[in-house]
């Protein structure tokens, strides 16, 4: 037919074809609690506490809180929160590690290729580890190898006590704030975090973590060996009855 004579779609059509290609927007923050019944054993569920806590300053934001046992029922819940939800923005992991796995069910540890194979499905951009040894080049490597959204990885390259997770609770509260985290803010925090309290809070990103990045990323987990103070406590170190009688536990 004719280029005169043919007709030609409307731009309202081809405006609502394109919308409807749009997928929907990502949720804010999955967390995810491993084990539990074994974390609350240990006095280390701050998961569901964080859960809480943040539903209750943000309602207006979707957050969902897993909290995990065996791996069957695992499957059952992170299909079910995934029907519900849709992709995240950012996921939150609580629980026992080390550098080549994490505790993710009663059924057993997994290595973290494992565990980003099950974090894949939503998509998040930003991935928060409340974990021992979870930070290390090794580890972040193989998390963003199979999560080609994952953009930045919070984690500690060494043991991870207890009294050393608020500077994670603070970076996903900036993020569920303002949409975003100053990345000269979140050094300054970091810093202050490490001098106060020995504990090492490393930031990556996907081009840190590449073919070719293998050397930097050792020296990296080197420094972090080197600067590692344990459970450290400068108020305490200066003012010995501040905090008397108080304790930390690894996460691990």
């Amino acid at each position: 037919m004719p280029t005169a004579f043919r007709r030609e779609p409307s731009r309202t059509k081809r405006r609502t074809a394109k919308v409807k290609q749009r997928r929907p927007a990502r949720a804010h923050l999955l967390i995810i609690e491993c084990e539990s019944i074994k974390l609350a054993a240990d006095g280390l569920n701050l998961g569901s506490a964080f859960g809480h806590l943040v539903r209750t300053m943000f309602p207006q934001k979707r957050i969902a809180v897993v909290q995990t046992s065996s791996e069957s029922r695992l499957k059952e819940d992170l299909a079910e929160t995934f029907a519900k939800h849709g992709r995240f923005r950012s996921i939150l992991v609580v629980g026992h590690s080390n550098e080549t796995e994490l505790a993710l069910t009663s059924n057993g540890r997994y290595p973290w290729s494992a565990v980003a194979n099950w974090l894949q499905i939503f998509e998040p951009e930003f991935l928060f580890l409340a974990a021992c040894k979870a930070g290390g080049s090794d580890s972040v490597r193989d998390l963003f190898k199979p999560i080609d959204t994952l953009r930045q990885v919070y984690a500690s390259p060494i043991t991870l006590y207890k009294d050393q997770t608020p500077p994670l609770a603070v970076l996903i509260l900036t993020l569920l704030q303002n949409g975003r985290i100053d990345q000269d803010e979140s050094s300054a925090l970091r810093l202050a975090h490490y001098v106060l309290t020995g504990g090492e809070l490393f930031r990556w990103r996907r081009n840190e973590t590449g073919p070719g990045e293998e050397l930097r990323g050792r020296l990296w987990d080197g420094v972090a060996a080197a600067l590692d103070l344990g459970p450290w406590n400068l108020l305490k170190s200066l003012f010995p009855d501040f905090e008397k009688g108080r304790t930390s536990s690894p996460t691990a």
